[in-house]
């Protein structure tokens, strides 16, 4: 009891100071906790869906969306799972326009921060590991810029994560319930962020490769399986294509001469994640904003993953057994694949504090030290959460 009530402590605490540091960014920019993103096109489509149609009336007004054209019509070139969140608060707040999407993005902010203690606590880590891991997660990485702007790419990264890290939650309690909640979440998430579907077809391996009763295969299979169905049925629906959301309709996309992903881009956004960060003779940073910068920067929980995998293989730790057990070499594997996709994409995440793409690799690092619940931070891996903490609260502000 005493444990639980120490973990109920620590996260209200990380919670509570997540939200004042939201409080406290939004008041330097003026106010805006509670206002609508102009970029929020989640808010739109839901609206128009409330109206009967699957695309963007008159879209050729919103000229600074990202929205596709295809046969002389305007739709939503984004997965639409998000949609499905912002539709309750069209309908509470009367419009699309009145969403308070910066609200929302704060919200799932803290969200994120509960699925990754939640995770940590059911894997039996201390609350000062399930602490700072989360802090690292929540706090010291991309999520925080993310969590400040109510933006479409912003909403995706944040739900994606949010419902990732949630069904990871899930996953690690073999019930029959849980495994239909995890494949639910993990499937949802893919219809935020499509690469979020190498995790769930991880996790559904697992699940599926001893014999199980029917019940809990049926569990595991069937929500992924009916997610599937809905956003392959609305790709068709749309564009005659059950795998296109609608980027490669893009202009962005459509005039580019490789199109939206290629091995052309590979290794220009691979050098983009190992640009340094350089201080000058008046001690002033200097980094690049557009398309990434050193990655062990920005999102330190990588570096702090790598140093602690070292330790595992010179100790030759055993790892504790999970329902959803992940060996190193399988995390590290997949966290590599999934930047190696990313790189293939044109704009490698455009304008940006770090590297936003590479949160999405955060459910796989998590899982990973779930794996290994003896681990306690010491003095190094705090003082690296502190540093994390303060660049990148430094890079929230500084994109203002």
């Amino acid at each position: 009891m005493g444990h639980k009530r120490d973990h109920i402590a620590a996260l209200g605490g990380i919670t509570a100071c997540l939200a004042l540091a939201l409080l406290l960014y939004h008041s330097l920019a003026g106010g805006t906790l509670l206002a609508h993103d102009v970029y929020d096109s989640y808010s739109l489509q839901a609206e128009n869906w409330l109206a009967g149609r699957n695309y963007i009336a008159d879209g050729e007004r919103y000229t600074w969306l990202e929205l596709a054209v295809y046969q002389g019509r305007y739709y939503h070139s984004f997965p639409p799972v998000p949609c499905l969140l912002m539709l309750p608060w069209v309908l509470l707040c009367g419009g699309a326009d009145a969403v308070p999407s910066n609200l929302i993005a704060a919200l799932l902010a803290l969200f994120c921060a509960g699925g990754c203690y939640a995770c940590c606590a059911r894997a039996r880590l201390s609350p000062a590991a399930a602490s700072c891991l989360t802090v690292f997660a929540a706090f010291g990485s991309n999520t925080f810029w993310l969590s400040t702007s109510g933006g479409v790419w912003f909403i995706a990264q944040m739900l994606g994560l949010c419902l990732a890290l949630w069904g990871v939650f899930f996953a690690l309690r073999p019930t029959t319930f849980s495994c239909a909640l995890a494949s639910l979440y993990l499937a949802l998430a893919v219809g935020c962020r499509p690469f979020y579907a190498l995790l769930l077809a991880y996790w559904l391996l697992q699940r599926l490769r001893r014999p199980r009763p029917f019940s809990r295969l049926a569990a595991a299979l069937l929500p992924a399986l009916a997610v599937a169905a809905c956003l392959m049925g609305y790709n068709a629906v749309r564009f005659g294509n059950p795998f296109e959301f609608g980027h490669n309709y893009l202009p962005e996309f459509t005039q580019a001469v490789n199109g939206q992903f290629s091995f052309h881009y590979l290794l220009s956004n691979l050098a983009n994640l190992f640009r340094p960060i350089l201080l000058d003779a008046d001690l002033q940073l200097h980094f690049e904003i557009f398309n990434g910068f050193f990655l062990f920067a920005a999102n330190p929980i990588f570096l702090l993953a790598l140093l602690r995998g070292m330790r595992v293989c010179l100790r030759r730790e055993p790892q504790h057994a999970l329902p959803v057990p992940m060996p190193g070499w399988v995390a590290g594997a997949a966290c590599v694949l999934v930047t190696l996709l990313y790189c293939l994409h044109r704009t490698m995440g455009g304008w940006q504090f770090g590297t936003r793409y590479l949160i999405d690799l955060f459910p796989w690092v998590v899982v990973w030290f779930c794996s290994r619940p003896q681990w306690t931070p010491g003095p190094g891996a705090w003082t690296l959460c502190g540093m994390a903490v303060l660049f990148n609260l430094y890079g929230a502000v500084y994109m203002l």
